[in-house]
Order: C-alpha cells, then structure tokens, then sequence
C-alpha cells in the first residue's frame, strides 16, 4: 500500500493539492470570506476529515473499500484526519473484529506543514479507553513509532491571507470596499508571494476570479506591476526573474523595470525588451503587457 501511494504520488504534491482543496472548501471564502481555522463554526471543523477523505479519493481515484474509506493495492484502507500532529480518533470497528490499516494524515496551516502515513491498529498501539461516549482511541508511544511514513513532512501550499504578517497590508485586502479593489490590492502588497485561486476568491468574494485577476493587472500595469499565471510561457518568465513559479491555478505579481547593460539582476524577455523585478529605489514606471498564457513570448 506504501508502495502504491509512492508510485501516484512521489512528490507528495498530489496529496498536498487534496489537502488545501478540502480547506479552501471549508473556508469557502467566495460566499464568507473567511480564511482560518478559527473562523469556523465547530460543525464545520468536525466535517474537514470528511473533506480530505473526498478530496483525496477524487484525487487518486482510489476504489471505495469493502468496509472502510477506500481500497489501495487489493486491501481496505480508512482515512483518518487531524490537525493535531497525533491526534487521530480511532474507533472500535478498526481493532475490535482484527486489526485493520489507517491512512493518518496530518495538516497544519500555521506552519504550512503536512504529514501522510500508515499504521495497523490493534489494541497494542493504542491508549486504553477514555470516556467518551464513542470509545474512539489515540495511538499510544507505541503506536507513534510503528506508522509507517508515506511524507513524514512536506510543505503546504501556504493560506496567503493567514500568513500576512504585516496588518496593514492585510486590511487593505480583507477590508477594501469593493472586491476588484480586494484583488488589485492583493497583488500590490504582496508581490513576489504565490497566491492561489481560493485566495483571488475570498478577497474578491465574487464567482470570476480568473476576471479579477485580469482587471487587476490591467489597473496596476500604470504601477509597473505585472501579475504571471500558470500557463506557459509565465512561469518561464518567473523563474527566469527569480520569482516563485506559479503552478496550476496559482499567481504571482512583481513590480518590474527594464534591464540595463551591467545590472546584477536576472532578466526576462518580455515584449521584445529586457525586464527585471524593480528594486525599492526604482522610479515607478508602466510596466510591459505580458503575451497571452499559452501563446509563448512575442
């Protein structure tokens, strides 16, 4: 079963897309605007495994199990979710008629952390009964030491509104009076920073978020700021700048100024000129239109 997770997923990028899909979900910041784990109401967070359970079936395609969450490499397999590193509830059904396996899988959002792994649940790898009325259990020391890790830890896709660390900036984003003016501001105050599709749309709290993103940058381009998307030939120009690359459904701005013979910076083709990311001192001047995604440079 390790091995089969392996092979879908060496990277752990798939399962990490699973788990930011289910929080965006939660937050469903388009219709509330909310973007932590502490604006939900308790129903919503006792819903969120459920969540990662759907989002990572649709992701791999796993078969639905005999009697558990899903069937992986000919055996039942339970999915088991918590924000606590540890802190999986295990009920009876999965030690008392034989022992059976539980994917456990672990998100932080403070961190930007997750964890995926297995373990065979018998009696001995878990604390003795508490008392709650369901009887559901942690796993002992005992039990920590024998999960068999498929990502003992890897990043993830960073909640960009909950990562702001400057108030300032985040209230002219959370609190602006329009959402084109949420979304422009967005791509202002954090250039250089990879927003995510569920971002555009908690800021805007609007359904056309790929217009948002299209408005934004024809509003800021007098700014010198540019805003890259997923499709080619953008995150070759990203990267070339030195940028965070935007992947699928991902963004990232830069105020940008042309490229001069002897600046020390990387530069990118763009519209026949040379830009690069402006630095602090650079007067502010329009910035270059970016050739369509998809159509290569031009």
């Amino acid at each position: 079963m390790h091995d089969e997770i392996e092979r879908l997923d060496p990277s752990g990028s798939r399962t990490g897309y699973a788990i930011r899909e289910a929080l965006d979900q939660i937050y469903d910041g388009r219709r509330t605007g909310r973007w932590d784990f502490t604006q939900l109401m308790k129903t919503e967070k006792t819903h969120i495994g459920t969540l990662v359970e759907i989002w990572l079936q649709r992701e791999f395609l796993f078969r639905d199990g005999e009697d558990l969450d899903y069937e992986i490499a000919g055996a039942d397999v339970d999915c088991k979710w918590s924000m606590d590193l540890y802190g999986w509830e295990i009920p009876q059904e999965m030690y008392q008629q034989g022992s059976k396996i539980a994917l456990v899988v672990w998100a932080n959002e403070y961190t930007a952390r997750w964890a995926s792994g297995l373990i065979r649940i018998d009696d001995a790898v878990l604390r003795p009964p508490g008392q709650q009325r369901d009887k559901k259990r942690r796993l002992n020391d005992r039990g920590r030491d024998r999960i068999l890790w498929i990502k003992p830890g890897a990043n993830l896709v960073k909640n960009t509104l909950l990562h702001i660390q400057d108030p300032k900036k985040l209230d002219k984003i959370v609190n602006a009076k329009a959402g084109q003016t949420a979304v422009t501001n967005l791509f202002r105050e954090l250039t250089g920073v990879l927003v995510n599709r569920a971002t555009v749309e908690t800021a805007a709290q609007q359904i056309d978020s790929a217009k948002r993103v299209r408005d934004a940058r024809l509003q800021l381009k007098d700014e010198g700021i540019v805003i890259f998307g997923h499709y080619r030939p953008h995150p070759q120009m990203a990267r070339e700048l030195g940028l965070p690359v935007p992947t699928l459904g991902r963004f990232v701005s830069a105020r940008l100024a042309l490229w001069q013979d002897g600046d020390p910076e990387k530069c990118t083709k763009i519209a026949g000129k040379l830009w690069r990311v402006a630095r602090t001192d650079d007067p502010e001047e329009p910035g270059p239109k970016l050739p369509k995604q998809g159509e290569g440079q031009y």
